[in-house]
């Protein structure tokens, strides 16, 4: 018990709850409207896996539940990222975007797995898995930019 923040309440079954019908709700809307996604199948499908992998993690109480969260803001960052790159049709943004899905996703996972858990260790190594995946896109963005213009205009 001295693993919790400042004796908060574990919120996890209504956080899972929630998750639940609200992907349920999305999944009636887009039957009944007959919504065709089009292009934006993958990166909607990998969010929804995401947000189904976050619910489950949830309700676990060990070290697996962390591992889930982890992994879910990972396929939720690999989507928005998926979604970013459809929208825009910028695929070369993938050299540097990565480093938001490996660390940043991690870190995510993690950071609201303890917030909802309310347990700080798993917070701690989250903001420091997120400041790394922001340093290396950052980093990565700048030296793409800068030293690499040629490639950066290349569809042109």
């Amino acid at each position: 018990m001295g693993n919790n923040l400042t004796r908060e309440k574990d919120y996890s079954i209504i956080t899972a709850a929630f998750i639940f019908i609200l992907l349920a709700v999305v999944f009636v809307v887009i039957i009944f409207k007959q919504i065709n996604l089009g292009k934006f199948i993958l990166p909607f499908y990998l969010i929804v896996i995401g947000m189904f992998f976050f619910a489950t993690a949830m309700e676990s109480e060990n070290k697996l539940g962390e591992w889930l969260a982890s992994l879910s803001w990972t396929f939720n960052m690999l989507g928005l990222v998926l979604f970013y790159q459809y929208t825009t049709g910028n695929l070369k943004s993938w050299i540097y975007m990565w480093a938001l899905i490996f660390p940043t996703g991690i870190g995510l996972g993690q950071v609201c797995y303890g917030a909802v858990k309310a347990k700080k260790e798993p917070i701690e190594r989250g903001k420091v898995l997120i400041q790394i995946g922001f340093g290396l896109f950052i980093f990565i963005f700048v030296v793409f930019k800068l030293f690499f213009p040629v490639i950066a205009r290349m569809d042109k």
